[in-house]
């Protein structure tokens, strides 16, 4: 990875040094552990999104172990195409249970092949490439073209997010796509599938979740487009999920950054989007906070079990707090969405974010979205990670893995 040595600020090389730190504790022999000290275990989304920015180092050990980790998670892969959302490194125990690992998983398989060149080892992963693609397919009960989720049921893994949720579908749509192109030439049969598939859930994504005119009239019986269009009048974001007869009104930070850097949002939609961020101030005082405005007791989407370790209060853990590796999403979206001296003030306060915590340069899961204080577990392998990501993305003005 080119850190630009010469340009970059102090903050940002002494952030990046104490992320490379971070991300060789949590190397095992089995693969790469979150947090080794808190999370003992090779999560599926937690590698990939910390091998985005760590595949891209120049460090020996980095590679192998993204190679080792999807391959403990492809030996987990169940019979129906289901990638598990982690393996415990100590006894190889496997747990299940998230929507959005097996388009995680896809998506870390494609990028380290394109990392490593490793052409071979991609085509022995195919096979579970597309059980994962076929699982993820079967999830769209309605043949709308997207996936449905349980409560909790992808990364937000303490949010009421249900129905037709944006995030994962997002990835999806992005897997689908980047599998056409990694696999065009070897390929061709497959390819044309994936490429429809990839346009039909697009599609479904841009009609379900972005708020039409105030007029469109939804004649289906799911009309929920309808009432949304009527009560919300016309929202600068997608919404965060939809269901039969109801849809969520937050905005959801991290789904619609993905969107920017997946493609699924168009150049205006992007522009409205960034926007907004900066008109409701979620960027501050750290990239970035990840629901807004966040649910209140007594609300609608308020659950009781977001009192669980206390964590998911207002202003805390998914429900409006901050979060270090999104932070690194934010940086990327704004260098996808050519607003460069934008990205590098961002990439800045996301370095102090980082630098926070007993210990100087903690890495921390999360911050509390008011205060900025250092919250979650520390050494979080996926903060590091997507450090280095949104550093190579400022100083590269490129985006890869998407």
């Amino acid at each position: 990875m080119t850190l630009g040595v010469e340009t970059a600020p102090h903050s940002e090389l002494s952030a990046s040094a104490a992320a490379l730190q971070v991300l060789r504790r949590n190397l095992s022999s089995k693969g790469l552990t979150a947090a080794a000290e808190n999370y003992p275990q090779v999560w599926t989304r937690d590698t990939v999104i910390t091998f985005l920015g760590a595949a891209l180092i120049d460090d020996d050990a980095m590679l192998p172990c993204f190679r080792q980790s999807l391959e403990l998670l492809a030996e987990g892969q169940d019979r129906f195409g289901q990638i598990p959302f982690f393996v415990r490194v100590a006894d190889h125990l496997v747990r299940y249970g998230s929507v959005d690992s097996n388009p995680w998983f896809v998506l870390g398989s494609l990028h380290y092949a394109e990392c490593s060149g490793e052409e071979a080892w991609l085509e022995k992963m195919l096979p579970s490439i597309e059980a994962a693609l076929g699982w993820c397919e079967m999830r769209d009960s309605r043949k709308r073209g997207l996936m449905d989720s349980l409560e909790c049921d992808d990364w937000a893994d303490l949010l009421c997010n249900r129905g037709n949720v944006l995030f994962p579908n997002v990835l999806y749509a992005c897997a689908l796509r980047r599998c056409a192109e990694a696999f065009a030439d070897t390929h061709p049969e497959k390819v044309a599938a994936w490429a429809e598939r990839s346009e039909v859930v697009h599609a479904a994504i841009q009609d379900s979740f972005w708020v039409k005119p105030v007029g469109h009239i939804d004649k289906s019986h799911t009309q929920e487009k309808t009432h949304a269009s009527i009560t919300l009048r016309k929202v600068p974001y997608f919404l965060p999920w939809v269901s039969m007869f109801e849809y969520g009104e937050r905005f959801d930070t991290t789904a619609n950054l993905l969107a920017i850097l997946c493609g699924v949002a168009s150049e205006e939609q992007t522009e409205a989007i960034l926007a907004y961020i900066r008109k409701t101030g979620l960027a501050t005082p750290h990239p970035i906070r990840v629901l807004h405005p966040p649910i209140q007791p007594g609300e609608r989407d308020w659950r009781d079990y977001y009192k669980v370790w206390l964590n998911n209060l207002p202003n805390q853990y998914h429900n409006g707090g901050i979060w270090p590796w999104v932070g690194g999403i934010y940086v990327a979206a704004l260098v996808k969405a050519g607003h460069h001296e934008e990205s590098t003030l961002a990439l800045k306060s996301l370095a102090a974010a980082v630098e926070k915590g007993e210990d100087r340069f903690e890495f921390n899961e999360w911050l509390h979205g008011q205060t900025g204080e250092p919250m979650g577990a520390h050494s979080q392998a996926w903060s590091a990670g997507m450090f280095l990501y949104a550093s190579h993305a400022v100083n590269t003005g490129t985006t890869p893995g998407f």
